[in-house]
């Protein structure tokens, strides 16, 4: 069986604009949606950002879908981690391996993605041929896998065997039968909408990891683990060349001085505290790991190493942990690179030197300097105007743009182009880059991890950049609740 990935709306539609979508917080239905049978499900997915119509703002429902085009809509209703399938102004998305995706790098994660989740796969030769339009078949199995279900449960042979699940389920009610050779695309929105709430209960939120130090439920038994010396590539998908299962633990025990493969590691899960593979960019360690097949599923690292640079983002909460050698430290709770990190607070980091929280909890971008996964250092991303800073100063710290320090309206969108409300009667019109990191405040003063969809007219912003200083670039946005 060959089932086949995801497409473009358009070449240009899904990559460059989200083209009829939203004047304020929801989406306009294109005119060639409206009045149809479909309409209430090209609408609702709309809302989602799942589907967009083409630069033209038509959704063009009766054209066919490419598999790279499917991929990115079923990736999208199955709420993927932005950072995941766009990337960040650090990382790169993760590669799927195919070799004919030239041309196609807007679905490469997308594609990756929904590989790594069992939704799709290639053809025997190796190629995914993203180009080619998905057939019913596929459709719904993707669909269908996107919803929970696999070929071990379903049984019999496929692809009957989704389509009668499907069928039986209700997926496609609002279809036409007999069902044609080759989807289009009013009947992928109706197939999705038909199980959109399975979808999104079969792909719950990313949980994120602990605010404070938490113990693993169980460790490893010591038969089941392998001594390795290696490194984390700079998009933090591999270490020692092995790959990742998508549901890796880590845990932190003891010190890099004392990790050998002689070494003897406690049974009481009490002794470990857990962690997030997202801290060790880059890091060259020796490491304990645990394999399923060929994919590494848990890994034990010394408690003193980690990522060496710097971070950005912004700071969730100020909360006590276990720093490198044991002691008590502040750990920043923070939301960078589009995830949630707990980055414990260097042994020689002053406490006046720890921002209080009237400093970070209304928007503002911060930047730790971090040595070996600890922050020796905490500044605020500001404005020309502001030069308040925290912990050791540099020369020039990447600040606010266009915002000037407080949450400022977005009156126009074309595109990733926004024109904000300068209030001098000025133009301040800023390109948002397509990886950038989005984050959200929310009512309750609680920040989350948003997605470009966010950045709309009518919204109020925080735009920063962080990376190469160009005035009229952006690839941090905090977007806040009304």
């Amino acid at each position: 069986m060959r089932i086949k990935g995801i497409a473009k709306i358009s070449a240009a539609a899904l990559v460059c604009a989200l083209a009829f979508a939203a004047t304020a917080y929801g989406a306009a239905v294109p005119p060639d949606a409206v009045g149809r049978s479909y309409e209430k499900a090209v609408s609702t997915l709309a809302d989602r950002d799942i589907v967009t119509g083409d630069v033209d703002g038509l959704f063009y429902p009766d054209s066919n879908l490419t598999r790279a085009q499917f991929c990115t809509i079923i990736v999208k209703a199955m709420r993927a981690p932005a950072a995941t399938v766009n990337g960040t102004p650090s990382q790169d998305v993760k590669k799927s391996g195919f070799p004919d995706l030239s041309g196609y790098a807007w679905a490469e994660g997308y594609i990756s993605y929904a590989v790594d989740k069992g939704v799709v796969t290639g053809y025997p030769d190796g190629s995914f041929k993203p180009g080619n339009n998905v057939n019913m078949n596929e459709l719904i199995t993707m669909t269908l896998r996107a919803a929970g279900y696999s070929d071990a449960a379903l049984g019999g042979v496929w692809p009957e065997n989704y389509v009668a699940k499907a069928g039986d389920i209700g997926a496609l009610t609002g279809l036409t039968a007999p069902l044609p050779e080759y989807a289009t695309k009013w009947m992928a929105a109706q197939l999705i909408y038909n199980v959109l709430s399975r979808i999104e209960e079969a792909n719950p939120p990313e949980t994120a990891p602990p605010e404070g130090d938490a113990s693993p439920a169980e460790t490893p038994a010591a038969s089941a683990i392998t001594f390795v010396t290696g490194a984390f590539d700079a998009d933090i998908t591999t270490f020692a060349g092995k790959s990742f299962a998508s549901d890796v633990k880590v845990l932190r025990y003891g010190l890099k001085a004392d990790y050998s493969k002689d070494m003897t590691l406690p049974e009481n899960a009490a002794d470990y505290l857990e962690d997030t593979i997202y801290k060790y960019k880059d890091v060259e360690t020796p490491a304990w790991c645990e394999f399923e097949g060929d994919k590494i599923k848990r890994l034990i690292l010394p408690r003193d190493v980690g990522f060496s640079g710097r971070a950005y983002g912004v700071i969730k909460n100020i909360v006590s942990v276990t720093d490198s050698q044991g002691g008590a430290a502040d750990g920043f709770v923070m939301l960078a690179a589009g995830r949630a990190v707990t980055w414990a607070g260097d042994p020689g980091l002053a406490k006046e030197n720890v921002p209080s929280k009237d400093r970070y909890d209304g928007g503002q971008l911060f930047e730790l300097q971090l040595r070996n996964g600890q922050a020796t250092s905490a500044a605020s991303a500001v404005n020309e105007s502001d030069k308040t800073k925290f912990g050791k100063p540099r020369v020039a710290i990447p600040g606010e743009v266009g915002s000037k320090g407080k949450f400022t309206e977005i009156v126009s969108k074309t595109g990733n182009v926004v024109t904000l409300d300068s209030g001098d009667g000025d133009a301040a019109i800023f390109e948002i880059k397509d990886k950038a990191a989005v984050y959200f405040l929310g009512a309750d003063g609680e920040y989350s991890v948003g997605t470009l969809s966010a950045v709309r007219e009518k919204a109020f912003v925080r735009l920063y950049d962080v990376s190469d200083n160009e005035d009229k670039s952006v690839d941090v946005v905090i977007v806040r609740e009304e």
